[in-house]
């Protein structure tokens, strides 16, 4: 087994995790579905998303390095509008 294919396999562990802990939480009451999660959520596929895009060489070194600068400029955006 090659290093990219059990990179591969943490990444969409992490993200069924992300989803199945959301939904968890939500079913037990513990988790409210705001904004907050909403975000938590499409952070935790896209990055992986991205991780395994990259390592199939499905996009370019170009590409995923702007789709990760996307991400972190959303991130810390919102981080400062929200407090």
């Amino acid at each position: 087994m090659e290093w990219r294919f059990a990179v591969e396999i943490i990444a969409v562990l992490i993200m069924f995790g992300a989803v199945g802990g959301i939904f968890y939480g939500a079913l037990k009451g513990i988790l409210a579905l705001n904004f907050r999660t909403i975000q938590f959520v499409a952070i935790a596929f896209l990055v992986p998303a991205i991780l395994i895009m990259s390592l199939e060489r499905t996009i370019g070194s170009e590409a995923s390095s702007a789709f990760i600068g996307i991400i972190i400029g959303y991130v810390l955006s919102v981080l400062g509008k929200a407090e």
